[in-house]
């Protein structure tokens, strides 16, 4: 019986370990989760933990196609599922049932196909270099599904409010005035610091939070710690994820970009909060001005331009009246019993918080510490003005309330604290835990974690965890600087930015095969063997986006330059697909300076080539990109071109680069023929390599730049030639080839030949249906489309239009109108029943 139990647990964790890290897990994670906890709760809760560490590392092992670790890791979860299982049978033998369901389950899952693992995309390698025209948009649901939650801003519960129902109210008049007359209303809450502005707009969304059904945007627009005012532009840009637009439709030009997000925001009523206001000119940009939308805008100084020119409708927040004054201390600090015995002493304390609701709250913290004596003692301390105010210091009352907890903790749990300090931002994932403190095994760690949570300094977040309040995260550091050795800290920072870099240089690696800098060859050996999931790659990339954008600055200041110019090189490609072009351009400039710090003329001349790759990308003229990418290319070519003539192959592809660069700049400013010129330059600078992509990628840069000189014979040659080229290669690369055959049918619709255009594109299609993101299908669907009516096959234009619209509409972009338009103009001249032969004329 014995060995018959032992068998069904080497089973059973076989045909576990073969879900875990794929998408036939997630209808086994509960299920699994629950058989576990019949155990020992603390001894279970470990192993679960373990077992969700381990899960997460093959998960990512598994999108970036890493072959090699994947088999390294399958055997550890089977093992470790074989243990718990065999201990747990013989804890409770009647359980063996359930196991054998269980495998029953798993393997009906798994032989039915009844779930997807991936997306089996397999590594595209498009870049030659850096340059990716077309790049595909991050495939996303469309913001109108339902199956997709709108973007939601967080409110939590709040203990301890007080007043401002006449405020409130009047919030609600303005909201319902706006709703009658069809128009966004706009509210602007100012007052002086700690008056609660924030509070009560996020108080009046919490009371309305059933009828703002639609999404919600949130930006604070205050000064960073390093008293720098974020962009509008960048904001919209998160936003613009959020809300699952694909980068492809996002402007570059600031003026372009606002005005497409009203545009999104006209689609229905969407709730805005801008807090910590600074400037009017911030909040223009970022307004929806949709009939039923809200905008909240919340400020510590007086904007009387946001009521001139937005129509803001001005709210002050005065202090509290007394009597709410005095309930808030009461209910802060715990005050039992008769409160009435201590009204004077409450009143003086008022009276030294200016009725402010934040120092009411930092008064009642030092009330509910302190000793029963306390209410008349800091009732004496706020009546002096001289002692005034450093009772009041909020750091040392933020101390004041956290010591405590701090030093209650187990001292595994106060270190994790320390390093959280450390860290970079507010949010963590798990995997950076096991890199700041290597020398604690998964049950330790996790124990820490919940002590940090269960303490309230730390709750969870999806996958990952954060600090309840940038005030604790603040507090943690100052722990850490109090009570680690400097060698500590500047270790447990070395481990983070090491960890941070492994990631984006793995994540690169598994995006793109371009070429980089790369002296210690690190992206050779993390090159995928396997198939790479693409959208989970980026995904993961987006759950820790600033976490790396915060250690590209880390690395910087703390003087890491090789890791600084490495971590930003690693999130090009990131950047890239996802049209981050604010933080891309941010952390490259960090990187240059970092790259003339390391005095490496290879990697200055790298984010000399990639800033101004980033500035071709994001192309704002109204922010000087073309001159900025011209003179970042120039500089270059200047460090890469050996006086003797003599250049090594970095130098060669960086040459070759940077060339290419300046021929696509030159194109889109409109001077095909000083395109091809660089083109040619850039393809004489290969010689001697063997770079078959880059050739390919050359023959199709060349062959779009004589379409616009109007040598189509010469367009065609290159066109197919380049088509030929991207599906002769040792890995074909069908996206690229797709993208060759729709250039020709350009080329051929411009030269009269309409037939072999839209045979061309019919061919692109089928490629592209197998091998492209819905986006670009759509668009070649859209263009045939508009052949098709041209030749009077109208039946089969309305079809493609109305695929195009539906693909367009399915990664939710705005460009579906177009094929809704195209569809209503064949409706209104009377072919869109789908009758076919009716001349245009």
């Amino acid at each position: 019986m014995e060995a018959e139990l032992m068998r069904l647990a080497a089973s059973v964790a076989t045909a576990v370990a073969g879900t875990i890290g794929t998408d036939a897990y997630t209808a086994l994670r509960a299920r699994v989760g629950a058989l576990f906890r019949r155990g020992r709760q603390e001894q279970e809760d470990s192993f679960l933990g373990e077992l969700e560490e381990r899960r997460n590392d093959l998960t990512l092992a598994r999108d970036r196609g890493d072959e090699a670790r994947v088999a390294e890791l399958v055997p550890q979860v089977e093992e470790l599922l074989r243990g718990e299982l065999r201990r747990l049978l013989e804890e409770q033998p009647s359980l063996a049932g359930e196991l054998r369901d269980l495998h029953s389950e798993v393997r009906n899952i798994v032989t039915n196909g009844t779930v997807v693992v991936g997306d089996g995309a397999h590594v595209s390698n498009v870049h030659h270099h850096h340059y990716y025209s077309g790049s595909p948009a991050i495939p996303r649901q469309a913001l109108p599904s339902d199956s997709v939650p709108s973007p939601r801003i967080a409110l939590w519960p709040m203990e301890h409010y007080e007043n401002n129902d006449s405020l409130l109210r009047r919030m609600d008049a303005v909201w319902a005035q706006g709703q009658a007359a069809g128009v966004a209303a706009t509210m602007y809450v100012q007052g002086v610091p700690g008056s609660g502005t924030s509070a009560v707009a996020r108080r009046w969304l919490h009371h309305h939070q059933d009828e703002l059904t639609g999404p919600q945007l949130e930006a604070s627009l205050g000064r960073d710690p390093w008293g720098n005012l974020p962009e509008p532009s960048a904001i919209l840009e998160r936003w613009f994820r959020e809300l699952g637009v694909p980068a492809a439709d996002v402007p570059s030009d600031p003026g372009e970009r606002s005005a497409y997000f009203r545009r999104l925001a006209s689609r229905g009523p969407i709730v805005v909060l801008l807090e910590d206001v600074a400037v009017a000119s911030q909040v223009e940009p970022l307004l929806p001005g949709t009939p039923g939308s809200v905008a909240l805008i919340t400020s510590h100084s007086r904007l009387p331009r946001l009521v001139r020119t937005v129509g803001a409708e001005p709210f002050e927040m005065k202090p509290l009246g007394r009597m709410h004054s005095r309930k808030l201390l009461v209910n802060v600090g715990r005050i039992r019993g008769d409160a009435t015995a201590y009204e004077k002493e409450l009143d003086l304390i008022a009276d030294g918080c200016g009725d402010l609701p934040l120092p009411l709250c930092i008064a009642g913290a030092q009330l509910a510490l302190g000793h029963a004596g306390r209410v008349r003692e800091l009732a004496t301390e706020l009546s002096d003005r001289t002692t005034r105010l450093e009772t009041l210091n909020m750091d040392d009352e933020i101390s004041a309330a956290l010591d405590p907890g701090y030093r209650g903790l187990a001292p595994d749990a106060a270190r994790l604290y320390r390093c959280i300090g450390l860290h970079p931002t507010e949010t963590f994932e798990t995997d950076v835990v096991r890199a700041m403190l290597p020398d604690l095994d998964t049950t330790a760690r996790n124990k820490a974690l919940r002590q940090l949570t269960a303490a309230n300094l730390t709750e969870p977040d999806g996958d990952g965890y954060r600090v309840r309040h940038h005030l604790i995260h603040d507090h943690a550091l100052t722990c850490a600087v109090a009570d680690e050795p400097a060698e500590v800290r500047e270790a447990v920072l070395d481990r983070i930015i090491a960890h941070y870099l492994e990631f984006a240089e793995r994540a690169e690696a598994a995006l793109s095969s371009r070429h980089r800098y790369d002296p210690s060859g690190t992206y050779a050996a993390y090159a995928p063997t396997g198939s790479v999931d693409v959208p989970e790659v980026i995904a993961s990339l987006e759950r820790r986006l600033e976490s790396l954008e915060n250690a590209v600055r880390l690395a910087h200041e703390k003087g890491r330059h090789e890791q600084t110019w490495r971590l930003a090189q690693g999130l090009h490609t990131f950047h890239l697909r996802c049209g981050l072009h604010s933080p891309w351009i941010t952390t490259h400039e960090l990187a240059l300076l970092s790259a003339h710090e390391c005095r490496d003329p290879m990697a200055i001349a790298r984010m000399h080539f990639e800033l101004g790759f980033a500035h071709l990308e994001r192309w704002s003229t109204r922010q000087g990109d073309p001159r900025t990418a011209r003179e970042h290319f120039e500089s270059a070519l200047d460090l890469v071109r050996p006086a003797d003539g003599n250049a090594t192959e970095g130098r060669q592809r960086t040459e070759s680069s940077a060339l290419e660069g300046l021929g696509l700049l030159e194109r889109k400013l409109g001077n095909p023929a000083a395109a091809l010129e660089y083109y040619d330059l850039g393809l004489a600078a290969l010689n001697g390599i063997d770079h078959k992509r880059g050739r390919a990628l050359f023959a199709l840069h060349r062959g779009v730049a004589c379409t616009d000189l109007r040598r189509h014979d010469e367009a065609a040659q290159e066109l197919r030639s380049a088509r030929a080229q991207f599906e002769d290669m040792p890995v074909p690369d069908p996206y690229n080839a797709a993208r060759a055959l729709t250039r020709y049918a350009e080329d051929r619709n411009a030269a009269g030949q309409l037939d072999v255009a839209v045979t061309a594109l019919g061919d692109a299609i089928e490629i592209m249906t197998v091998n492209g993101p819905a986006y670009q299908r759509a668009g070649i669907l859209l263009f045939r489309g508009d052949l098709l009516s041209r030749q009077g096959a109208h039946a089969q234009a309305v079809l493609d239009w109305v695929t195009a619209g539906d693909l367009y509409r399915e990664v939710n972009s705005l460009r579906a109108q177009e094929a809704d338009q195209r569809l209503a103009d064949a409706s209104g001249v009377g072919y869109g029943d789908g009758s076919q032969g009716v001349d245009d004329e």
